[in-house]
């Protein structure tokens, strides 16, 4: 298929992003870990200079200051846009994530409702309303912090991207974005609608790259706030750049979700919902089961039904229709995910690999990792399965508790009560009962990043609140005493 050429967006306007990188960090096909293209990154200069063109379209407010329905109508636009190449954004996440297209598909398809979403919710809230202030003038306002960073993952490049940026435009907000430099390409064609759309110059642009250019973006002083979704070392440093000029922040980092299995639970349907939920997004999803504490009565037959569940996925090419496992995105991932797995076998648990993945590319064997007390360095964000039985609730709490976490949680068991009584006891923004689906489990739903999983949280209304501090203007009381 037909590769984008990975420009830098500065306000709007494509140009060439000035460093090419060495053959080292090229970007290669998941599948056959064969090149797929030079990879480029933006310079320092076009990065200073795309924070500049944010920075000089909030100071002039030619788009917080346009009334909150003429924002609505471009964004209307934007999503049209994005429904009109849903099908190249689901191509090009597929070949960038390993992720499998059937699901990069059912992602980039949603893209235009995303921001119709983002719409209601800005018209919902709007910029301004009155206060009950009797005959005096009060007003309550809602005002963008100022240019903001969004810093998306490789996991679902078009999703997170389309997502992070409906929602700081719908508030006001002029935006950098910066997609991961494993997975840039569909960020060209989001940055495109949006500029096709008639998003003003100056509010939207795009740089590329690694390390250096996150750390230039994040720590530049005009950056008033920081959406970031990615690696807990990432979010720490992150956090430490935006800490002495208080910039706002939002960060989504790493978390070994945990999944308790009580005696009384369904063990086919429970093997069924983790081996789901754990090898979903070819296993790089945050808020997968990650570590299962089982009941010890039925540890053993727990292990046998999650087998045969892992037996039955289709490994193959995340470019094949009949994929339900593709490979991981690129070849440092596959090497971490094996010295994970290398790591905790030396540390005494057993590795069951399920499957026969292609002899070339990025694939990683489904893998039972089986112990006790495992404790993982880092988070596991692959098709790794941590298993591990308990003798009681309480220390299955103790144990689910540990460690990494705070993100997702899972119960799985026949009585529903008890279950809802447990899960409350979990460090998690999200607990979530015999299901391990992707979405939402309630219109409204939202959720804390809890423990070490980041700052923020999850909800489409507080996301849109992230970008705008609340000021209130009007006549002050007179004949107040004090």
């Amino acid at each position: 298929m037909h590769l984008p050429a990975l420009l830098t967006w500065i306000g709007g306007v494509a140009e060439e992003s000035a460093v090419a990188l060495p053959s080292s960090e090229a970007l290669i096909n998941p599948n056959t870990g064969e090149i797929l293209a030079e990879s480029r990154a933006s310079s320092l200069e076009q990065v200073d200079r795309a924070t500049a063109a944010a920075h000089a379209a909030h100071a002039d407010a030619r788009w917080r200051g346009m009334p909150v329905d003429a924002r609505a109508e471009i964004l209307e636009r934007f999503a049209e846009g994005l429904e009109a190449v849903a099908d190249d954004m689901a191509a090009l996440d597929a070949l960038n994530s390993g992720v499998p297209i059937s699901v990069t598909r059912l992602f980039a398809h949603s893209a235009g409702d995303t921001v119709r979403g983002a719409i209601a919710h800005g018209l919902a809230l709007g910029d301004e309303r009155s206060l009950d202030a009797g005959e005096r003038d009060v007003r309550l306002r809602r005002v963008p912090w100022g240019p903001t960073a969004l810093i998306t993952p490789w996991n679902a490049p078009s999703a997170m991207a389309v997502k992070k940026l409906a929602y700081a435009l719908a508030a006001g907000a002029t935006a950098v974005l910066k997609p991961s430099p494993a997975s840039p390409f569909s960020a060209q064609l989001v940055v495109r609608a949006a500029a096709e759309a008639g998003v003003p110059e100056g509010v939207v642009s795009l740089v590329l790259g690694g390390g250096e250019v996150g750390a230039a973006l994040t720590t530049d002083a005009r950056i008033s706030a920081i959406s970031m979704t990615g690696s807990t070392p990432t979010g720490r440093a992150i956090a430490a750049a935006a800490a002495p000029r208080f910039a706002r922040l939002q960060l989504e980092l790493g978390s070994n979700n945990p999944a308790i299995v009580l005696g009384d639970a369904n063990i086919a349907h429970t093997a069924a919902s983790l081996v789901s939920g754990a090898m979903k997004l070819s296993g790089q999803w945050c808020e997968a089961p990650r570590h299962v504490f089982v009941a010890r009565e039925i540890h053993d037959e727990l292990v046998a039904a999650l087998e045969a569940e892992l037996a039955a996925l289709v490994i193959g090419p995340s470019t094949d229709e009949a994929t339900t496992l593709g490979p991981v995105a690129f070849s440092a991932r596959q090497e971490e995910l094996h010295a994970q797995r290398d790591a905790l076998v030396a540390a005494g648990a057993r590795a069951v690999e399920v499957g026969s993945p292609p002899a070339t590319g990025c694939f990683v064997t489904p893998t039972l990792i089986l112990g006790e007390r495992l404790t993982p360095a880092s988070e596991v964000f692959g098709p790794l399965l941590l298993v591990e039985p308990f003798d009681s609730p309480v220390e299955a709490i103790e144990l689910a508790n540990a460690g990494a976490r705070g993100l997702a949680g899972y119960v799985y068991t026949s009585d529903l009560e008890a279950g809802r009584a447990l899960g409350c006891e979990l460090i998690a923004g999200e607990v979530k009962l015999n299901g391990s689906s992707v979405l939402d489990m309630a219109p409204g739903s939202s959720q804390s990043f809890f423990g070490s999983s980041g700052i923020g949280g999850h909800g489409d209304r507080e996301l849109l609140e992230f970008f705008t501090g609340v000021q209130v203007i009007g006549s002050d009381m007179a004949g107040l005493p004090l």
